[in-house]
């Protein structure tokens, strides 16, 4: 938090399992992504498993996933993983939402990387949640 120099922006600053509690069921959420080095590991990996014991309870929990580009593991992995994603765009290369794709279980949009921000701009694909 050092490199932070603003005060009201670093009282922002909250565990990943805090910004993980701010999402709910049906929440579309945006993420950065292309390639491992541009993409959140920490908050998927929460957001992971409060869905996961969410779903341990039998509460139905899912959320709707934009990136800017390709994710990994820690990100489409362990949501798809969690059967933690209802919606997902531009792209995908994780194999087990991949296999979730493919069965009708995930539903997929492939837009062009291009396309995405001004579409979310346009408001074209709906709310996007702001945290």
């Amino acid at each position: 938090m050092t490199r932070i120099n603003s005060e009201t922006h670093r009282r922002k600053v909250v565990s990943a399992e805090v910004a993980a509690d701010l999402i709910a069921p049906g929440t579309t959420i945006g993420l950065s992504g292309f390639t491992g080095a541009g993409y959140p590991k920490s908050v998927p990996a929460a957001l992971a498993a409060r869905i996961q014991r969410a779903h341990g309870r039998g509460d139905p929990f899912q959320v709707r996933v934009w990136t800017g580009a390709s994710t990994g593991p820690e990100l489409d992995g362990a949501l798809a993983e969690a059967d933690g994603i209802e919606f997902r765009l531009p792209y995908n290369s994780d194999p087990v939402a991949r296999e979730k794709i493919n069965r009708g279980e995930m539903e997929y949009f492939d837009m062009h990387l291009s396309q995405v921000a001004p579409a979310a701009w346009q408001g074209i694909l709906g709310p996007l949640k702001q945290i």
